[in-house]
């Protein structure tokens, strides 16, 4: 499924599941000590590195608290446990859209609004905004005129008397 390099990579270990590996670099080496996760299909989930790192072990799994006769009758009706609980979670995930749905209205109702606010605000304000400018309605882009201004400020002035001679170099 992909290929991955783990550099002076000493021990490869399975997860008790299968579901995830980790590589390691244990201190037989004296650099690069430590391990990599990474998932079944090769996707590094995490590195950590560890001075004086001496062995990697995967948590052993805890044993099953389901009788042997208990696990048989759940492999033997697999398929009705499945429709039931793939049932319950089209529900959960349907739940969880319309949720979903409900935020995002809610979200673009109050944006409408506030840009509603604004525009209500903006057209109360016109006349004023036109008095300022000398009854211009500038309002509209085509009204604009670009006009640039040039502002030029001596900061500072200093003078400095310098002897100079004939012959000096």
């Amino acid at each position: 499924m992909a290929t991955a390099e783990h550099f002076m990579a000493t021990d490869i270990e399975w997860d008790p599941t299968g579901r995830y590996v980790a590589t390691s670099v244990t201190s037989v080496h004296e650099m690069e000590n430590g391990f990599n996760i990474w998932s079944f299909n090769g996707k590094l989930l995490y590195r950590i590195l560890k001075d004086h790192f001496f062995q990697f072990l995967w948590r052993p799994r805890p044993p099953c608290f389901l009788s042997l006769e208990k696990e048989e009758e759940i492999a033997k009706n697999l398929k009705k446990y499945s429709k039931k609980y793939k049932a319950e979670d089209q529900d959960v995930s349907m739940l969880l859209s319309e949720q979903d749905r409900e935020k995002r209205k809610m979200l673009k109702d109050e944006w409408e609004r506030w840009v509603s606010e604004w525009k209500r605000l903006h057209e109360e304000e016109k006349l004023e905004r036109q008095r300022l400018r000398d009854g211009e309605a500038s309002d509209e882009e085509e009204e604009y005129e670009a006009k640039e201004v040039k502002v030029e400020e001596l900061l500072d002035i200093s003078e400095e008397v310098l002897s100079f001679e004939f012959g000096q170099e």
